[in-house]
């Protein structure tokens, strides 16, 4: 994706956005153009224009970056647009950002921790699709927090019941039980996954293979 010289020369940036709801889900994406030296806050109210109403999502929005399947980054208002790490990307499509309700903030949400918790593949212990943030309490039980994550994902009984809420503090992973604390070990860098069979299991090489690529339109 190339934008044209008079798109440039204005001082416009293209930036790929993807809405996503509640249930982390993506339910719509938008092509929006926001001068390359401004900030998130030109990011979230360009994309508050383009908000369907079907799709539940209600400022304040929050502004986040993924990359194979973990948070890279989330941005507040006041970051530079041209800091963003897909500021100027050749594919704006993969190197996009994802776009939210920032419900925490709405519904004053007074919990101690905003936690990533990722998908991990049980087979590859690769990490897969996009990661969700709950917030939870110092010394909330595991239990607590794999049930929040059921509801809000809308996972069948049948299905989440072979789900795990894994711990990993660089390359000791610990199943959690379901009366033990989250934060039982308090490690700056621990990590949190839900570890389950991938749905749509694909090889290394074809995940590779698609990694950072310029997108070509090749003409027919």
């Amino acid at each position: 994706f190339r934008p044209r010289p008079e798109v440039v020369e204005s001082g416009l940036c293209p930036l790929c956005i993807r809405f996503f709801d509640s249930r982390v889900r993506e339910v719509g994406s938008k092509i929006i153009m926001v001068p390359a030296n401004g900030t998130v806050q030109d990011i979230m109210t360009e994309a508050a224009r383009h908000l369907n109403p079907a799709w539940g999502i209600t400022a304040p929005l929050r502004v986040l970056e993924t990359v194979e399947g973990t948070l890279s980054k989330q941005y507040g208002p006041e970051v530079a647009t041209n800091t963003l790490t897909c500021f100027h990307r050749p594919n704006i499509f993969y190197h996009c950002l994802r776009v939210e309700s920032d419900a925490e903030t709405a519904n004053g949400d007074d919990a101690d921790v905003l936690l990533e918790i990722y998908h991990c593949d049980r087979a590859s212990q690769q990490a897969f699709a996009q990661p969700l943030l709950l917030p939870v309490s110092r010394g909330e039980k595991s239990g607590s927090i794999k049930k929040r994550c059921k509801d809000k994902l809308q996972v069948p009984d049948t299905e989440f019941k072979s789900w795990r809420l894994v711990r990993m503090i660089r390359t000791t992973r610990t199943h959690l039980k379901d009366d033990e604390a989250w934060d039982s070990e308090i490690i700056t860098d621990a990590k949190f996954y839900l570890e389950h069979v991938h749905p749509n299991p694909t090889s290394n090489l074809a995940r590779q293979s698609r990694y950072n690529k310029p997108l070509t339109i090749k003409a027919g």
